[in-house]
């Protein structure tokens, strides 16, 4: 009975030394809401472009000849007209040789197809002499 108490008295003395030593939490920091609050609208400094003339150069040679944006734009419109216009001629090549081919792979497959069709004594022989060799040795049967 008396380790009963021991050990009651320990877990007691246990407990609360446990909450004793706790320390205080700490509170969370607050993290200021930057997203609700507008932020003061600050103008950054410019830098001022100050404009000069070049002066002109003796001796220099001549400006070269630029073209405005609306003649390059004319110029990229035919280009691309032109690119279209070569794709399109590109396709139909292509149609073509693909239904030339067909048209080939077609009369091949009927020439091909027209000699296995005839039964004449020369293929009836053929198809003999083949099914021999082809076929199991006579030994084996």
């Amino acid at each position: 009975m008396d380790s009963f108490w021991v050990i009651v008295l320990f877990i007691l003395f246990a407990i609360f030394s446990d909450r004793k030593d706790k320390k205080k939490p700490v509170p969370k920091r607050r993290v200021p809401d930057l997203g609700r609050r507008p932020l003061p609208d600050i103008e950054l400094p410019r830098p001022k472009q100050e404009k000069f003339e070049i002066p002109d150069l003796r001796g220099a040679p001549q400006m070269p000849e630029i073209q405005t944006t609306s003649e390059v734009e004319t110029q990229d419109a035919i280009r691309a007209q032109q690119e279209r216009y070569q794709e399109m001629l590109r396709r139909k090549k292509k149609q073509k040789q693909r239904e030339q081919l067909e048209r080939q792979a077609a009369s091949q497959n009927a020439q091909r197809q027209s000699p296995q069709t005839q039964l004449t004594l020369n293929n009836l022989q053929q198809a003999v002499i083949w099914s021999e060799i082809l076929g199991k040795p006579k030994a084996k049967r």
